[in-house]
């Protein structure tokens, strides 16, 4: 599963710079973030599964890292040099991370992870 869980995050890192920034569906089409979220805690629980077999670790861990992934976005959003790369290289319009937009990330997040443990772990 190590295998699988790396080549998924993987794909939705890569589909994510390519079609969801430089193609613009992450800002055109609503369920392409919503899809790459919850897959991406999806392949995060199957990666962390794969050096624990508890549960309340794998969501610790999946804490952790969407905690530093949304404080990420939040922070590229903030500092304007930032903003204005993300504009200019992805010619995209809007760079911002709102409230609701991150509870929404973090729910999808371990909406996924939760699949995984009940059904797979």
């Amino acid at each position: 599963m190590l295998l699988i869980s790396i080549a998924g995050l993987l794909g939705l890192f890569i589909l994510n710079l390519t079609f969801g920034m430089k193609y613009g569906f992450g800002f055109r089409h609503y369920w392409f973030p919503e899809t790459e979220h919850f897959l991406g805690g999806f392949f995060m629980a199957m990666f962390l599964s794969n050096f624990t077999n508890s549960a309340v670790l794998i969501f610790i861990g999946l804490g952790v890292i969407t905690f530093l992934w949304e404080l990420m976005e939040y922070l590229i959003a903030y500092f304007k040099k930032s903003t204005d790369y993300m504009k200019k290289t992805f010619k995209i319009k809007n760079v911002n991370s709102g409230w609701k937009d991150t509870i929404f990330d973090i729910f999808l997040n371990f909406s996924g992870a939760a699949i995984f443990v009940y059904f797979i772990l």
